[in-house]
């Protein structure tokens, strides 16, 4: 097999997601190139080579087949030097060097603008920023990122991308909760983000990108202290609960079935009542579940006033509340080992389903998922739970960038 045949295929590999049998593939090919004496080669596939053991999550072997090529590369030509710049920032990130790496992207870029190689030197330059911003958030990224765009040659495609990157980072507030993030490296549309976009209320208060199942964090120590989830069985069990919206008070969906369309407030009582008395439930529990529903009338009169629904508008579900901290548990339960990536996008797709099943708009949705948590948290009180879930629905439903403007429903 040729080397260009070889390097073909372990491309294809790539491409296909199977990045171990693209290292296998590059290792032979650069084997071959050191048999041959074609050291220039063998350093730029090495390099190749590294990256698909990084991608494998094999980062350990990574780098050390990293080091090896650096000691050859130090005499050779600038465009081999580049290409390990390149190949070097991507493995330095896969093993959480972010901040060596972004270095490295930078000279990538570098090198090939003073080979006249636009092309690689805006990828190159595009990697760097976004390396840059995951080291240094968004108010640390400031000034590199004016550094960086200023040695990049204007017009292109690659200065569009860093351009928005650093505007989204000054618009961005000095604050790390109540902010609306879109990871620039996964998909803000598609089947997937819209099941993502219906986790966003959290992702917003958490201040972490909504359009990504992976983050940085301890979401082990997360799950443990919020959820008594320690291992793959008890986040399984929570999962489970949440998809099924049976972790919220069952009480709170039996009420709101109990209002018929335009009952008033005395026969919707009258109606929970007689439900209750059907089935033998205690008198303390009746008082407990028909002073729910004056609750519910209070939140939504606060809703119509602050825009959560519309004048005539009223909450018929608090699923929601369930099916978006669904979302939420997936990207916990990867980042903490529990699940895989499969897995997790299984749970997004299967909450964002059922979401769309139960609700009609996103602003209904996001009415319900609210109702779910005051009744949770607030206590009638309209307190820091009710103010900072206001201002989620806000950024979500005013900002152009929000998945809830950019897609449609369901």
């Amino acid at each position: 097999m040729t080397y260009q045949a070889m390097l073909d295929r372990a491309r294809k590999f790539e491409r296909q997601g199977r990045p171990g049998e693209a290292a296998a593939v590059y290792a032979d090919a650069a084997a071959e190139m050191e048999a041959r004496g074609d050291w220039p080669s063998a350093v730029a596939v090495r390099a190749r080579h590294a990256r698909a053991l990084a991608a494998a999550g094999n980062t350990g072997e990574a780098q050390r087949v990293l080091d090896t090529v650096e000691r050859a590369a130090a005499s050779m030509p600038g465009e081999v030097r580049a290409g390990l710049d390149a190949q070097a920032a991507h493995v330095l990130a896969a093993a959480g060097r972010t901040g060596e790496a972004a270095r490295r992207a930078w000279a990538a870029m570098t090198g090939y603008g003073s080979l006249h190689d636009l092309r690689r030197a805006e990828t190159a330059g595009v990697h760097a920023a976004r390396l840059i911003l995951k080291d240094a958030g968004p108010r640390g990224a400031l000034r590199p990122l004016r550094e960086l765009l200023a040695q990049m040659p204007p017009g292109g495609d690659g200065f569009r991308q860093v351009s928005a990157m650093l505007a989204d980072a000054e618009r961005r507030p000095d604050r790390d909760h109540d902010i609306l993030v879109t990871d620039p490296e996964c998909a803000p549309w598609g089947r997937l983000a819209a099941a993502l976009a219906v986790g966003a209320h959290l992702a917003v208060g958490n201040g972490v990108a909504w359009n990504t199942l992976e983050h940085d964090g301890n979401d082990r120590t997360l799950l443990e202290r919020d959820w008594g989830i320690t291992d793959t069985a008890s986040w399984r069990e929570q999962v489970d609960r949440l998809l099924d919206a049976e972790n919220c008070d069952p009480a709170i969906q039996m009420v709101l079935d109990r209002r018929g369309r335009g009952t008033d407030p005395r026969a919707w009582r009258g109606a929970i009542i007689g439900w209750c008395r059907e089935r033998n439930i205690s008198e303390d529990t009746v008082r407990d579940v028909t002073a729910m529903s004056a609750t519910i009338l209070r939140y939504e009169s606060r809703f119509r006033a602050d825009g959560l629904l519309s004048p005539d508008g009223r909450v018929e579900s608090v699923y929601g509340y369930d099916f978006g901290r669904a979302v939420n548990m997936a990207r916990w339960g990867l980042n903490a080992g529990y699940c895989d990536a499969e897995e997790a996008e299984k749970c997004v797709l299967t909450a964002g389903h059922r979401a769309h099943q139960v609700y009609p708009s996103w602003e209904s949705f996001s009415a319900g998922y609210i109702l779910g948590r005051m009744l949770r948290f607030d206590d009638g009180e309209f307190g820091e739970w009710y103010e900072r879930s206001l201002t989620g629905h806000r950024i979500l439903t005013d900002d152009p960038s929000s998945p809830w403007r950019r897609m449609t429903w369901g």
